[in-house]
């Protein structure tokens, strides 16, 4: 916009780089064009100075809406990127953390307890007619009453859709939506006074619980947040012809496994594992062969760290309690904490050189770790030489078999390889767990419509570290969808309505990600396509993979090479921003393989849950030794 164009005393938006645009009065604005126009500014407050703009062409008038933080922003009559932040910013330092674009809620995280998820608001929103629950302020229980309805009287299925940054509160929204979902039907079946009541009531407290059990296997603490869920999950409730809950069945997507063997500095692997070290009791301790968490390879890092907002021994207890209310019986707890226990002892083996003479040199458990060889057979009930073998030897070819020596470092590999495949497993197992009990009345799920279903996706949101890896990858590629469904959910389909009404639409200027999409989707030479052929053909590595990128996507505009000076990658240009991300360890992450000699060595161990979770299964909670197929396998591979 000329600057020319703006009246002396307007409110305009002036870019700033820290605060991306800052709003300011105009004090004077002379005549001209691009790089030539003169506008001076000053703060609205009155206070310091008038300031020359440098780029007017940048600067755009305020809606006035927006000044003063306006709760639905399609309502502006300019609706910019400025706009949009500067009223984010005026609602968020008024504790104001929802604003709401037409049906989409912004959530903004307060970092801090408010006093807003009340049994008051719930009421609120339950007694709101059609045209009041439209004008309640911005709520993540409107949204859920919304679907609430949608559901019981329009007979539709409802699906929620929380995503966003690391840290922005995704975890958080989506319990108080379960919480708000849970209550409506709990007060249709106080209402109704059925039998259904007991079945609803028992399949609600399920749906509670599932929380920390989940949170407990499936959150760390990141650099950014101190609960973050490292996985994806699709919540699904049925319902019946009154509203009762009927059944409900959790499912998990990407998991980060490779956070089980690693983490970065100033960030923890999953809760449960220093919940374990700190919450079970001295007997448990003893019987489990653990003294203190730092004596952890897996924990060292952060075994001492003190995090705000999380109380390792109390929500141990919670944990235990979850698992009770789901029924594992006491040997199933047994289980997984001798798993847990098995899983961290292993990070603690070392391994030797063996000079062998008639072939490459070989390796061994180092002499010095044989009371951890011994801790980690009895933990997963192997035996301690079969456990030696599985990780120091590779069988190769089938007529004949031949055993390979494997040395030093790829005995380590196979060890964190089998460390994240039982993480993995159990995590999967623990889910199909609680899936039994949330379904456990056959007759009752049966009975309920199958149209009337909420369904709730928390997902990661959009990430981009110092370092990017096959993890950020696929997590990004999840957001690119679902911001192609967000553009065309927005933009065409509404673009399309209004032709069809033949109300006048001009065409609809929008951020398209097609292009990211055709690189990364694309067959056969998608980034995701090549990546897959790779892991299938013979002498397959990271060295081949990125060559084949570069020649199939040199000249494609979202795609560049990374500069060597970073190291061996490529940059993607992602909707969000630009993503570099370091080819070592695709291949091997994508593959996701437990070495054969390991999964014969589970299969026979004598806790019958250990072999049976890695057995193959079609159904639900199964999964193959490989780590459950493609879903499984692109959960953080590692």
């Amino acid at each position: 916009m000329a600057a020319e164009r703006f009246a002396v005393g307007e409110l305009v938006f002036v870019p700033d780089p820290d605060d991306a645009f800052v709003l300011r009065k105009v004090h004077s604005c002379g005549k001209g064009s691009g790089t030539d126009a003169r506008l001076e500014v000053t703060r609205v407050d009155g206070k310091g100075g008038v300031e020359a703009v440098r780029d007017a062409l940048a600067v755009v008038e305020a809606d006035p809406l927006s000044v003063d933080g306006a709760e639905d922003m399609v309502k502006f009559t300019n609706l910019t990127a400025a706009a949009l932040l500067h009223n984010l910013r005026v609602r968020y330092a008024r504790d104001q953390m929802y604003s709401c674009a037409g049906s989409i809620l912004i959530s903004v995280n307060p970092f801090k307890q408010l006093n807003i998820y009340t049994e008051k608001e719930m009421q609120r929103c339950k007694d709101a007619d059609v045209k009041e629950l439209q004008e309640l302020p911005p709520h993540v229980y409107v949204i859920a009453e919304g679907a609430f309805r949608g559901m019981l009287v329009e007979q539709k299925m409802q699906a929620i859709l929380i995503s966003g940054e690391s840290g922005a509160g995704k975890t958080e929204a989506a319990k108080a939506c379960v919480k708000y979902i849970v209550a409506r039907s709990h007060a249709a079946s106080i209402s109704d006074g059925s039998a259904s009541q007991g079945n609803a009531k028992f399949i609600e407290k399920c749906i509670i619980s599932a929380n920390p059990l989940l949170e407990a296997f499936g959150n760390a603490k990141t650099v950014r947040n101190s609960n973050s869920s490292r996985f994806g999950k699709w919540v699904e409730i049925q319902f019946d012809a009154s509203g009762f809950i009927s059944s409900s069945k959790a499912t998990s997507y990407l998991l980060e496994k490779s956070r089980v063997v690693e983490h970065a500095q100033g960030e923890r692997t999953y809760h449960v594992l220093y919940q374990l070290c700190k919450g079970c009791s001295a007997e448990e301790l003893r019987e489990l062969h653990i003294s203190d968490a730092s004596a952890f390879k897996y924990l060292e890092r952060s075994a001492k760290m003190q995090v705000i907002g999380i109380d390792d021994v109390k929500q141990w207890k919670e944990t235990v309690e979850a698992m009770g209310d789901f029924k594992l019986q006491d040997q199933e707890q047994l289980f997984v904490r001798r798993l847990l226990s098995g899983l961290l002892h292993l990070g603690n083996l070392r391994f030797d050189a063996v000079q062998l003479s008639s072939q490459d040199d070989g390796s061994c458990v180092s002499p010095s770790c044989a009371t951890t060889l011994k801790s980690v057979a009895a933990m997963l009930g192997v035996g301690e030489p079969g456990l030696e073998q599985a990780l120091t030897i590779k069988s190769v070819g089938k007529f004949p078999v031949v055993q390979v020596p494997q040395p030093p470092e790829k005995a380590a590999a196979a060890r964190d390889a089998l460390a994240k495949a039982l993480y993995g497993h159990l995590f999967e197992w623990l889910i199909a767990r609680i899936n039994e009990e949330m379904r456990s009345n056959a007759a009752a799920a049966a009975a309920a419509d199958s149209k009337r279903k909420i369904g709730l996706l928390d997902i990661f949101g959009f990430e981009a570290f110092a370092k990017n890896s096959l993890e950020q990858l696929l997590i990004n590629y999840a957001n690119e969808r679902l911001q192609q469904f967000f553009n065309v959910y927005i933009f065409r389909l509404e673009e399309q309505e209004c032709r069809s009404e033949g109300v006048e639409c001009p065409k609809l200027e929008f951020a398209d990600n097609s292009a990211v999409m055709s690189l990364l989707e694309s067959k056969p030479t998608g980034v995701l396509s090549l990546v897959n052929e790779e892991v299938l053909v013979p002498n397959a590595s990271d060295t081949n993979l990125l060559s084949k990128m570069q020649q199939s996507h040199r000249a494609h505009s979202a795609f560049k090479t990374m500069p060597r000076s970073q190291g061996d990658g490529f940059t993607i240009l992602h909707f969000a921003g630009d993503v570099s991300y370091e080819i070592e360890g695709f291949v091997d992450k994508s593959r996701d393989a437990l070495p054969s000699e390991l999964t014969v060595l589970v299969a026979g161990s004598s806790m019958p849950q250990l072999p049976a979770m890695f057995k193959p299964s079609e159904g639900e909670g199964g999964t193959a030794a490989r780590g459950g197929g493609a879903r499984a396998r692109s959960g953080g591979g590692g």
